[in-house]
């Protein structure tokens, strides 16, 4: 006897997945449940193994790869939101196996729009030593035909560190981020795209350094293309009318992360979240090595 096929009510029932090397991926489930306030949300932090951008491109890929098929075989979900820059960089291969799935990452929504738009001829670009090295940014900008666009990468060693660790507003931080956005300065770049989902939190800081430079936030774009794949059989998942909309984020949300469940909850309640994206979690703890053995 045969399965039914999964129907679109199915489909729109399931959860959004949001997968990040550690915290940061927090600030884009922020978005996405202000965004999208009936949707629900599953996020793994590969915590174990954070900081990805200063691995090899093979234990990235070894990691997203595990992690993935945790993810898929806990829950399925109708979108798989990668919100990690050095995994969208490296590791594009790993989300093959799901093509079934929609898969959106940092890079990709970002570059379109530049290259539509091409408001920007200079360009900075700060991100982790494995993103930079991938040239990845710049290959999406050259498929797009905006070979015109300058950019002008710096590799940020230690900076997605130090923000995990919930030190942002420290001297240490301003002093790392003094020292990447002087080269960027040094060439009158017209905008910087934060290229890692820690750096967004320095936003504020990151803005009184180069007051006269735009700052690019992926994340929005991010959003942007998440809502133009919720249309046809992912469509945003309505409450029906009979039942109260959930009207606090935690109960939207379950989260896991591969080490230190109260370290990430900790941090992670510091970030200046507009969302509660953090309240009272759920937080539980894969089996890391059974899951790196099957890969």
């Amino acid at each position: 006897m045969q399965n039914n096929p999964t129907t679109v009510n199915d489909i729109s029932s399931l959860p959004i997945g949001v997968f990040d090397s550690g915290l940061g991926g927090l600030r884009v489930l922020d978005r996405l449940l202000q965004a999208f306030p009936n949707e629900r949300f599953i996020y793994l932090g590969d915590t174990l193994h954070m900081p990805y951008g200063h691995k090899t491109d093979a234990q990235v890929r070894q990691y997203v790869s595990a992690c993935l098929r945790w993810l898929f075989a806990k829950q399925p979900v109708k979108l798989m939101v990668i919100a990690c820059n050095t995994a969208a960089a490296v590791a594009t291969s790993c989300f093959e196996p799901y093509g079934a799935i929609p898969f959106v990452d940092p890079v990709t929504p970002i570059c379109v729009w530049l290259a539509e738009n091409n408001l920007y001829k200079t360009l900075g670009l700060m991100a982790t030593p494995a993103t930079v090295a991938s040239n990845r940014y710049r290959n999406v900008l050259d498929s797009l035909g905006a070979e015109n666009i300058q950019l002008d990468a710096v590799a940020c060693e230690h900076l997605a560190s130090i923000i995990e660790a919930g030190e942002v507003d420290t001297l240490a931080c301003r002093a790392l981020l003094e020292k990447y956005l002087a080269p960027l300065q040094q060439k009158a770049v017209e905008a910087v795209i934060l290229g890692c989902t820690h750096y967004p939190y320095a936003h504020a800081q990151i803005a009184e350094l180069a007051p006269d430079t735009v700052i690019l936030d992926p994340d929005v774009f991010m959003v942007r293309q998440v809502e133009k794949l919720l249309g046809g059989e992912l469509q945003e998942w309505k409450v029906p009318p009979s039942k109260p909309l959930m009207d606090t984020s935690h109960s939207r949300v379950e989260y896991f992360v591969t080490q230190a469940p109260e370290r990430f909850f900790d941090a992670g309640r510091k970030m200046p979240f507009q969302a509660i994206a953090m309240q009272e979690p759920q937080l539980a703890v894969p089996d890391f090595d059974s899951i790196l053995e099957t890969v």
